[in-house]
């Protein structure tokens, strides 16, 4: 069954539209995130993965000097101009021809750009904009619906034709030459003045928080914050948990952006062996990972290596943990002797006694003020969770 489209251009136009809105939001996430201090995360700043401002933060959110949002912005007001312009009845335009080739033309291009960003997010910066992500759709729909009613080479070859009859006309050459030499100056100019480009000391705050002498954020022990927190935050956690990875990821963001609180990590691992209050062991080194984590604690490294376990969690047997010891390094024969001393076993069941108290079952779970929050929550919404109770 054949579904035809009668009007290709209006759903063109609501594609562009879309498209247009999406980029000057992603404009605005891009400026909050690089240029106003301490500004609140964006709606779709949901976790360590899913992050639009970590996206907008990296090197790859920009080319030539401007970030790809203004780009998209020039590109859909331009999609949007032709298919709304009536080139065939204003003499002056008679070259324009094929509005609709040209989208098709520009959409192409838009795609390959598209497809390549998808790459640098999935496999260089493994990080996600869901704005993004409904352009890269954008995209592809405009591709389709401007195809339609000519085959794809035709549309090709009508914008090639369209475009050297338009520069065989003189007055057309020099209105082309002058938007070049305009777009070329611009160009050089923002790349002199870097008006775009994030000031130097952006991401201070965050590569201080952790830096030797009086600050606050300095982590001790298995706590991370302010010492004379106004709120603490417990967190129970399981080193092979992949919620708890990210969870992770939100307390160290947690202590950057609100001022006066405290985390405090606890452990419940979900395996029986070191667990009386699980029933099974779905999780088959978490005990051992805990037990190096706590021994690393007594060497004044303990947020270093769980980091870096949970970067590793999905194998973590204890020729893995000694590796990952030895990469921050801490004193391995040490370690091991600590690892399965008495103190370090006496600490977990105190935090497995302490979650028995409030019932606790799964992680990653939450006591923040006197109330008990299970499973991940989006970033914003914790966020939002901690505030309140402040």
């Amino acid at each position: 069954m054949k579904i035809e489209i009668k009007n290709p251009k209006f759903i063109i136009f609501l594609l562009a539209f879309l498209g247009l809105w999406v980029s000057i939001e992603l404009c605005i996430i891009y400026f909050n995130a690089n240029f106003v201090p301490n500004s609140e995360s964006s709606f779709c700043s949901i976790n360590n993965v899913i992050d639009c401002d970590a996206v907008a933060k990296t090197a790859f959110s920009s080319f030539l000097g401007i970030p790809w949002a203004i780009y998209g912005i020039g590109f859909y007001l331009f999609v949007l101009f032709l298919s709304l312009f009536p080139f065939e009845k204003i003499a002056f335009f008679k070259n324009f021809k094929n509005p609709q080739s040209y989208v098709f033309t520009l959409s192409s291009l838009a795609v390959i750009n598209s497809a390549g960003l998808w790459v640098v997010s999935s496999m260089i910066i493994h990080k996600i904009c869901l704005l993004c992500y409904i352009l890269y759709g954008v995209n592809l729909f405009l591709l389709v619906f401007s195809k339609l009613g000519k085959p794809v080479l035709n549309h090709y070859k009508d914008s090639f034709k369209d475009l050297i009859n338009i520069i065989s006309d003189k007055r057309w050459l020099l209105i082309v030459i002058f938007v070049g030499l305009l777009s070329l100056t611009t160009l050089i100019t923002i790349n002199i003045t870097k008006v775009f480009e994030p000031p130097a000391n952006n991401n201070i705050q965050q590569q201080n928080m952790f830096s030797d002498g009086e600050n606050t954020y300095q982590p001790h022990g298995n706590t991370l914050g302010t010492k004379n927190a106004k709120l603490v935050i417990h967190e129970y956690t399981d080193f092979q948990c992949p919620y708890c990875s990210i969870s992770n990821s939100m307390m160290y963001r947690l202590v950057n952006e609100i001022e006066g609180i405290r985390v405090e990590h606890h452990d419940f691992p979900l395996n029986k062996q070191c667990n009386s209050l699980v029933q099974g062991s779905p999780h088959k080194d978490s005990c051992k990972a805990i037990y190096y984590a706590r021994a690393a604690k007594m060497q004044g490294k303990y947020w270093d290596y769980i980091t870096l376990l949970f970067d590793n969690q999905e194998n973590l047997p204890e020729t893995k943990l000694i590796e990952l010891a030895k990469s921050i390094n801490l004193d391995i024969d040490q370690l091991k002797k600590d690892a399965y001393s008495p103190e370090v076993k006496a600490g977990l069941e105190a935090d497995i006694e302490r979650a028995r108290n409030f019932n606790i079952t799964a992680t990653p779970t939450y006591i923040i003020g006197i109330k008990k929050y299970e499973g991940i929550m989006p970033y914003p919404e914790l966020k939002d969770t901690v505030l309140r109770n402040l």
